[in-house]
Formats: C-alpha cells, structure tokens, sequence
C-alpha cells in the first residue's frame, strides 16, 4: 500500500521524533524519583521507575525501527505494522508484569515509570506539531 507511505511523506520534519531530549528529561525524572523513593523508604521503586522510563525509551526506539522496516519494504502494509506493534508491546508488557508480580509492592514503579514515560513522549510529540500550528 501506498497509503503508509504517503501517510509517512506527510509527516513534517519537526514532529519526527528524536529520543534525545526524551531521555533527558527521563533520566531527570528517573533520579529525582530515586531520590522521593528513597525519602519513603522505598529505593527499589524508584530503581523500577528508572526501569520503566528505559522500558518506554526501548519501545519508542523500536517503534521507529519497525516503522522505518515496515514502510521501506516493497509492499508495506498495515497488517506488518499490527504484526511488530503487538510483538513488541507484548514483550515491554510481560517485562513489566514479571516484574510487578515478583518485586512487590516496589514493581510498581515500573508501570509508573512507563506511565510517565508516555506523558513525556506525548508532551515532546505534540509540542513542534502545536508550534507550526501557531505559526499559520
């Protein structure tokens, strides 16, 4: 299909994500969290969210890769996409679950860890997309 490209020819250059300031910001966030853990008495859940902030860092690294993969091929489609979106949510997920489930109850920081990783990766997507908005 075409489309996927199309879609992918659309996208303006500002919105590309580079994972540079990403992993700034979650390495800020993933020591001050260590050090709020470690006020509570819990250092452990804040190594996790140090882990869960590299987990959701992994999954939108390979996200590009996967995309990059899927839209260089002849025929891409978006049934690949479904295919390597699933593998690797699945593998991120059972990391995290394993984890939860075998570190209680310090496993949560890894899905607080994800969590914020997702609100600093849509936060850092969205900002050039609302820049040239403003701008026309």
């Amino acid at each position: 299909m075409t489309s996927l490209r199309d879609a992918a020819a659309n996208v303006p250059a500002s919105a590309v994500l580079s994972l540079r300031r990403p992993l700034l910001i979650s390495a800020f966030l993933g020591a001050a969290a260590v050090v709020v853990a470690a006020l509570f008495g819990h250092v452990l859940m804040g190594v996790l969210g140090c882990v869960g902030l590299g987990l959701g860092l992994v999954n939108s690294r390979m996200l590009q890769r996967d995309i990059v993969n899927v839209i260089g091929r002849d025929n891409p489609n978006k049934m690949a996409v479904g295919m390597l979106s699933a593998r690797r949510l699945a593998l991120i997920t059972g990391i995290a679950v394993v984890l939860g489930i075998f570190v209680r109850p310090d496993g949560l920081g890894v899905f607080f860890g994800l969590a914020v990783y997702q609100l600093v990766n849509i936060t850092h997507s969205t900002m050039p997309v609302l820049k040239e908005r403003r701008q026309q």
